[in-house]
């Protein structure tokens, strides 16, 4: 491990030991703070980077037609464009042409992780709790009517959905 990684480790281990001691911090308050740095870090560089996006776009010749989408912007078009520029790069790194970056990026997409958020109703008995799977989660899902689940608590208040083998 490397000086400077120890150095920040520890120092973030006693940060913790310390925040946590102190009676007057709230758990809630020490989340938030953890949260602010990481959202802070991640706003930072998603602002550079679509800085350096833009100005590479500029110097190889593509104009000014391109996005830019402050931290805030959460369009569709903004994510979509974040998530593409980020998929370009990354393809641009591990394969040699154009044509198997596209080959992969259709793989990608073909098993791209998507999440649903469901309400879950009561039963008219009130006895039984009843979700309903959208077409489109049922056709990413390979399921169908009749087909039988498996709920996996991630213990985040979300669960994995897997289809149970006959």
């Amino acid at each position: 491990m490397s000086d400077y990684k120890k150095y920040s480790l520890e120092h973030l281990e006693n940060w913790m030991h310390d925040a946590m001691s102190c009676a007057e911090a709230t758990p809630q308050e020490i989340y938030d703070v953890i949260v602010g740095v990481v959202k802070d870090n991640y706003y930072t560089y998603k602002h550079q980077t679509s800085q350096a996006y833009e100005l590479l776009a500029l110097l190889n010749g593509n104009g000014k037609a391109h996005l830019t989408c402050d931290k805030d912007d959460t369009s569709d078009e903004c994510k979509n464009a974040w998530n593409d520029f980020w998929e370009q790069s990354y393809l641009s790194g591990i394969t040699d042409t154009p044509e198997e970056a596209e080959e992969l990026r259709e793989e990608l997409r073909k098993d791209k992780v998507k999440k649903w958020v469901l309400p879950v109703e009561v039963s008219d008995d009130l006895e039984d709790y009843v979700v309903t799977f959208p077409d489109d989660l049922l056709e990413a899902a390979n399921l169908k009517e009749g087909d039988q689940v498996e709920w996996h608590d991630q213990g985040d208040g979300s669960y994995l959905l897997k289809k149970r083998n006959k």
